[in-house]
């Protein structure tokens, strides 16, 4: 058994991009959460704070310069 080497949040709201990001990074044997909004992002990263994550910029109802500001 190989022990993950981080845990990564990965945000957007196009489901195709989650799982080709998601798949790509488990591959590499990463620990992988997705979510599609900035509202859940914010929910899980509370729950667990991930150690990279990866956010996209372009989203509806809350951007994620304001996930960004509201995770500071």
């Amino acid at each position: 058994m190989t022990a993950h080497k981080g845990d990564i949040l990965i945000v957007d709201d196009k489901p195709d991009n989650l799982r080709v990001l998601s798949a790509l990074l488990t591959e590499k044997e990463y620990n992988v959460r997705s979510v599609i909004s900035g509202q859940l992002a914010l929910t899980v990263a509370q729950e667990a704070r991930p150690d990279l994550i990866l956010l996209d910029v372009m989203m509806p109802e809350m951007n994620g310069y304001e996930v960004c500001r509201r995770l500071k």
